[in-house]
């Protein structure tokens, strides 16, 4: 009878806490975005025959029902602690790494995007009219860079081995080598990638923006002629975001002045425009990233005033947003995003009077995401 009482009593137990939380999470009130995993969340889905038949009903019903649920931080936390503990150094493709990087893992990715965007950049590079000048700058991942971080068995060199040693056999115009630079400083103990996100510092742009500037015969700003002001010292990015390590501290976001930078005029898509570089109604979000040059916009245009300066097109992903800074102390800037950018980039490049066009994306755009095959519209 001792042990009937106790099973009953855990019987009950366990049937409250499923019954209580589900019936918690039909009574509070849904919540639309999460700002800790910077996503907006599954909302309570609509019934229907067609739906429940084919499954879509309780498929979303299951993620409507994993969102909404109460505590679900401490769950997601809970969730990466016992990973953790269980000495996986591994939560939900993030990898818990030394000096408090927890670093996005990316293994054995499929290569079919790559071949596309590469053949896309090949076209691009081909029909751009004569005399305008061509460069591909491909970042590293954070797992590519931050190699002495990584835990001990990880194949990162086979990895970066694999997928840059794809690009270099198959892009016609070559690339400028901004990764070995980065790996460098990242292995001399600098702060050149984010802890928490996926992105370069602004530390790690700078020295991007050496060696592309380099690479063109051009002398690029020293370090110590900036002003290295603290944007935020609690910003959470993206990698943040997916792990659930919820115990990993923030980290430090910087904006690099330099003499005279207020002049120069920051418009977005032709409508809103603002002084310098930076929107910093972002500071007081979780995407404090945006505040460079305004976030993710189809076109952005840099412009300084000072007449006869050379003009760039600098088709990027968000890595271009806090390099884009730097290039204009020396072009003025027409700025595009092909996942937004509905006019044919060929066609713009040709109306901007460019002389010079740079291709900058992280290697995860290449091999995870299409979008560079959007060079190919308008190219006959």
């Amino acid at each position: 009878m001792k042990y009937k009482v106790y099973d009953i009593v855990a019987a009950a137990g366990l049937l409250a806490v499923t019954y209580g939380f589900s019936i918690a999470t039909l009574v509070i009130p849904d919540k639309e975005f999460s700002p800790d995993e910077n996503r907006y969340l599954q909302q309570k889905p609509e019934f229907s025959f067609e739906n429940l038949k084919s499954g879509k009903f309780t498929a979303s019903f299951a993620d409507y029902f994993s969102d909404q649920i109460p505590l679900r931080g401490l769950f997601v936390e809970t969730k990466a602690l016992a990973e953790c503990a269980m000495l996986k150094q591994e939560n939900d493709s993030v990898l818990a790494g030394s000096d408090g990087y927890i670093i996005a893992e990316d293994y054995y990715p499929d290569l079919d995007e790559a071949r596309k965007n590469i053949k896309a950049i090949n076209r691009f590079a081909a029909a751009l009219p004569e005399g305008v000048e061509f460069d591909v700058a491909i970042a590293g991942r954070a797992q590519d860079v931050l190699v002495s971080h990584m835990p001990a068995l990880y194949p990162a060199e086979e990895q970066t081995s694999r997928v840059f040693g794809y690009l270099d056999g198959n892009l016609e115009p070559g690339r400028i080598d901004i990764l070995t630079p980065l790996r460098e400083r990242a292995d001399a103990g600098e702060y050149v990638y984010y802890r928490t996100d996926h992105h370069w510092t602004t530390l790690g742009a700078y020295y991007a923006y050496c060696g592309i500037l380099e690479s063109w015969g051009m002398e690029p700003l020293p370090l110590d002629s900036f002003t290295r002001e603290t944007a935020s010292d609690e910003f959470y990015g993206t990698t943040w975001s997916k792990a659930g390590m919820r115990w990993v501290g923030p980290d430090t976001m910087e904006f690099f002045r330099f003499d005279g930078d207020e002049s120069y005029t920051t418009t977005i898509e032709g409508k809103e425009s603002f002084s310098c570089f930076y929107d910093r109604s972002y500071l007081d979000v979780k995407d404090k990233y945006s505040a460079f040059i305004g976030g993710n916009n189809a076109r952005v245009t840099i412009t300084s005033g000072k007449p006869g300066r050379e003009k760039l097109v600098l088709i990027k992903d968000s890595f271009g947003h806090s390099l884009a800074p730097f290039l204009a102390a020396h072009f003025d800037l027409e700025i595009i995003d092909l996942r937004y950018f509905k006019t044919p980039a060929i066609d713009f490049v040709k109306e901007s009077g460019a002389s010079r066009v740079l291709f900058i994306y992280n290697m995860d755009s290449m091999i995870n995401s299409n979008s560079a095959a959007m060079l190919n519209l308008g190219i006959k």
